[in-house]
């Protein structure tokens, strides 16, 4: 996008972003679960993200350098293609900014950025209860993978494995 008066530019995440994207962590957290209180905060995202450990990538749009949007990221590689893909963990638009084209360029950023890389999918989770997010999806022709059910397990789980309980 442009970085023209008024238009919104997009680009890669920088130190200074960190705590506008954790405040949009928390309003996508909210707009889903209402009162819900992610883990995510400025410190979290420093310590595990693009400039810290690298765990993650994110790109944000901005208009006018005001934060109306960005996609959290990290990679996937798929034994079954041979290939890495992307994997979005968040994207929030703004309210503002909703129904502007924006999601989809959020997603077609991060889809230039890593197609260097050589990623050549692109995978998501929505909430169930996310009409909005289903139907913009749907518009954009992704689908469920019919085949796959998401599974997580936790910490203690995690503790569990570890320690052979």
């Amino acid at each position: 996008m442009s970085s023209t008066a008024g238009a919104i530019t997009i680009r890669p995440v920088e130190r200074s972003d960190l705590a506008a994207v954790a405040d949009m962590i928390a309003r996508l957290a909210d707009h889903v679960r209402p009162g819900f209180t992610p883990g995510a905060d400025e410190a979290s995202l420093a310590r595990y993200g693009p400039t810290g450990l690298g765990l993650f990538e994110a790109v944000i749009a901005t208009r006018e350098d005001v934060p109306v949007g960005m996609c959290l990221y990290t990679y996937a590689f798929s034994g079954w293609r041979g290939r890495p893909g992307v994997f979005v963990e968040d994207l929030y638009v703004a309210d503002a900014a909703r129904g502007t084209g924006l999601g989809r360029a959020l997603l077609a950023a991060v889809i230039a950025r890593e197609a260097p890389r050589g990623c050549c999918f692109l995978k998501l989770q929505v909430d169930k209860s996310n009409a909005a997010a289903h139907a913009f999806y749907d518009r954009l022709g992704f689908a469920p993978e019919a085949h796959d059910d998401t599974l997580l397990l936790e910490e203690d789980g995690l503790r569990a494995i570890v320690g052979g309980e």
